[in-house]
């Protein structure tokens, strides 16, 4: 693992507003030759890379301090954070091995605030996050945003007195799992001491359960659309919308 300040704080620069990793270190397999030469994070929409797209309402709510964990062609995607006109903090830590999603967040423990707002790389929600901070309870370790809409992807979650009560992606269809995972959540550092110790590749889902049966995995509610580019078909579509947009 090798680490890179992208744009590091000026010495005893006082650092101020919610911090967010950003997940973009995995092959994306699933989209075949797409990715082959260009990181998932970095694919093409109405002639921006989607990582424009989704740093947009995270910057437009003031944050201004990120963290990437990266991997497979982690120098494109370095180089354009050097690049990026936004007054931002960008540090960075490369995987020279699959990790997986939860354990690629792990491996960035030593760069992650006590609290952060966790992101990843290839989904795309645009809801208000000034208050994200706030969606996690006094006694939460996570607060998973959940949305009601139709998105493309299967629900997945299932939600009691605000406490996310089942979390399982790839089980058959419950007619009580009404929501579905966006992609985003705000986590403390410390519920990373759940997974197993020495154990990678390791997926986030591994946790979300952990969490789930202690229960401290709050659920943030919304109703707007998430956006996913992790399959050929769904990125045709997103493109589509933003390169050919109905009037």
């Amino acid at each position: 693992m090798t680490r890179h300040d992208v744009r590091a704080p000026a010495s005893g620069r006082h650092r101020t507003g919610l911090q967010v990793a950003v997940l973009a270190g995995g092959k994306a397999t699933r989209l075949g030759e797409l990715t082959v030469r260009r990181p998932k994070i970095l694919m093409p929409v109405a002639g921006r890379p989607f990582l424009d797209l989704l740093l947009a309402p995270l910057l437009d709510a003031g944050l201004r301090r990120f963290h990437f964990c990266l991997g497979h062609l982690a120098q494109p995607v370095l180089d354009r954070l050097d690049r990026l006109p936004a007054p931002i903090e960008v540090t960075a830590h490369v995987d020279t091995s699959p990790r997986g999603t939860a354990g690629a967040l792990r491996a960035a423990v030593p760069h992650l605030d006590d609290v952060f707002l966790l992101v990843l790389g290839d989904t795309l929600l645009d809801i208000p996050y000034a208050d994200a901070a706030r969606w996690l309870g006094p006694r939460d370790e996570a607060a998973m945003v959940l949305t009601s809409a139709a998105t493309g992807v299967r629900p997945n979650t299932r939600v009691h007195d605000g406490r996310v009560t089942r979390y399982d992606k790839d089980a058959a269809q419950d007619p009580d799992t009404l929501w579905t995972d966006t992609g985003v959540c705000v986590l403390r550092r410390d519920a990373l001491r759940h997974l197993e110790p020495h154990r990678d590749p390791v997926d986030l889902g591994a946790l979300f359960r952990a969490l789930v049966r202690r229960r401290a995995l709050a659920a943030h509610l919304v109703a707007e659309p998430f956006t996913d580019i992790g399959t050929p078909e769904r990125y045709a579509r997103f493109r589509g919308r933003h390169e050919h947009p109905v009037p």
